[in-house]
């Protein structure tokens, strides 16, 4: 499920009537993975007859082979209006804590009211996607060595985009032990003592062997020797 949690900030200034611009437009005005964030940015002209401008921002999330859907986000979801004197209605939002993989667009509602409140124009915009990759942590088996009759080493990493917590590691036949959480990109080497095994019998780590972390993918998460 596609969460936000959302940081939201707001800018409106007034321009000259005589600068050149569309009547309404939003841009995607930062696209940032590593933090997770978006920002967009919609404008808006006053147009003949129009006392007030309101615009509305939404949110929505797409991810591969799917449509389109709207991102719950309270904190876009109601409308704005521009002081009665402004002739350029400029408002930026960003978005935070976005969740991968998926790509993330907004959608902007401008009304022009008369001085009655009646509508007398509107017009609707999409901006450009952001990517967002999956930014879960990945546990990996890399690479599993026997020192002696009875030492085990095991090679484990995270090649994920966020700290994995906490995790077990198991051996074939012994008892799992808790690690410490792995940051993106760290390995670790991890010593596990037990009994010694008959000459080509298979011997299988296996990094978070009860699922209980969330990763990126599953199916390399062990490594098997003899």
């Amino acid at each position: 499920m596609l969460r936000t949690a959302l940081i939201v900030t707001g800018l409106t200034l007034a321009v000259p009537a005589s600068a050149a611009a569309a009547p309404a437009s939003v841009a995607l005005t930062a696209c940032e993975p590593r933090e997770r964030a978006a920002e967009f940015e919609a404008r808006m002209d006053k147009v003949a007859g129009a006392a007030r401008m309101k615009l509305r921002f939404t949110l929505e999330a797409r991810k591969a082979g799917k449509g389109w859907r709207r991102v719950a986000a309270p904190e876009l979801g109601g409308w704005r209006t521009a002081d009665a004197a402004t002739t350029r209605y400029i408002s930026s939002r960003r978005v935070t804590a976005l969740v991968g993989p998926a790509s993330y667009r907004t959608v902007v509602r401008f009304r022009w009211l008369d001085a009655a409140g009646r509508t007398v124009a509107r017009s609707k915009a999409r901006s450009r996607a952001c990517w967002q990759p999956d930014h879960r942590p990945n546990l990996k088996v890399r690479a599993l060595s026997f020192e002696g009759a009875t030492d085990y080493v095991v090679l484990v990493a995270n090649t994920g985009r966020s700290p994995s917590g906490p995790f077990e590691l198991a051996l074939t036949g012994l008892p799992a032990q808790l690690l410490e959480s792995l940051e993106p990109g760290e390995e670790r080497l991890v010593e596990v003592g037990g009994p010694q095994c008959e000459s080509g019998t298979p011997v299988t780590a296996f990094a978070d062997p009860l699922d209980l972390v969330d990763e990126r993918r599953e199916d390399d998460n062990h490594l098997t020797r003899s």
